[in-house]
């Protein structure tokens, strides 16, 4: 029974599991040698399933986002903690001895500049400080590509360079990839990683409200197909996969006509956009029995 305190992301993010995730993690399969994560987000399923990877009982780690920025970032603490500290340790020292209207202009310039870099650590180390200090962890991009998220107003900002430290180590047996899905997946079967492996997948939502679904896109421009989607995952013939998703008539029609089994979670607060947050129930649907019971 896992039961622990929730490691946080170091990446501040809408729509983060972690009210959750003792349960999800009580209800994922152990005993596989792969761990394959396919949307990372945040991180913090990840980071939580290596916490508890004692219980979990894991060999390999295979994860993947179509954003680059969280592939790099996490790259480049696995490679290289002490350079990434040193450097976003600078920015948040600057930000915080400015005043909000100096806080606002820097917050401005810094996401001109994140928009038109283009070596890699640069651009993951202008990535964290626009999550961290940008509106409540939002990640949207405007049809030409570029990183659009107003300034969060935040008044100070911390690192926590122990943690990060030990994230560091924690993290470094993952193998991270930046892939379409698709590819991901296709390399993931082509490599023989699927046999034996526990597949957690964490897509764009369906939500009910109409309005809510345009606003939804928070990895690319582009809507994500979710019969698509569901017709790869059967397609790979994996014993144990959950996906996460909201509570919808639209999910039930694709997921469960996918064969897949419903299974509630807890309510949470999710952020589409700047002017907008609903609640939504979360649940999961996965192609195996499980018991979501844990202990209070």
């Amino acid at each position: 029974m896992i039961n622990s305190k929730v490691l946080n992301s170091p990446i501040r993010w809408a729509g983060s599991k972690k009210k959750i995730l003792n349960e999800m993690l009580n209800a994922f399969k152990t005993n596989r040698e792969n761990y394959i994560e396919c949307f990372l987000g945040s991180g913090v399923v990840l980071i939580n399933v290596l916490k508890n990877n004692d219980k979990l009982k894991y060999k390999n780690f295979y994860v993947n986002d179509i954003n680059s920025n969280i592939i790099n970032f996490y790259k480049l603490l696995q490679k290289e903690p002490e350079f990434l500290i040193k450097r976003i340790s600078k920015l948040m020292e600057i930000y915080n001895n400015y005043d909000m209207v100096q806080k606002e202009e820097y917050y401005y310039e810094l996401r001109t500049k994140f928009n038109a870099e283009t070596d890699t650590n640069e651009k993951a180390i202008l990535f964290y400080f626009l999550m961290k200090t940008g509106f409540n962890g939002v990640y949207r991009e405007n049809k030409a590509g570029n990183f659009n998220v107003p300034f969060g107003r935040k008044e100070k900002m911390v690192v926590n360079s122990l943690y990060l430290t030990e994230l560091s180590e924690l993290i470094k047996p993952v193998k991270f990839y930046n892939l379409d899905y698709e590819v991901f997946l296709k390399k993931m079967k082509e490599e023989g990683i699927i046999d034996n492996s526990f597949m957690y997948f964490d897509p764009p939502y369906l939500p009910d409200d109409l309005l809510v679904s345009q606003k939804q896109e928070l990895y690319t421009n582009d809507s994500f197909d979710h019969r698509k989607f569901i017709n790869r995952i059967n397609d790979l013939k994996c014993k144990y996969v959950m996906i996460s998703m909201s509570d919808s008539k639209q999910a039930d029609e694709i997921y469960l006509n996918g064969k897949f089994t419903k299974n509630s979670m807890k309510e949470i607060l999710r952020t589409i956009n700047p002017i907008k947050l609903f609640s939504s129930t979360e649940i999961s649907f996965t192609n195996y029995k499980i018991d979501l019971k844990t202990e209070e």
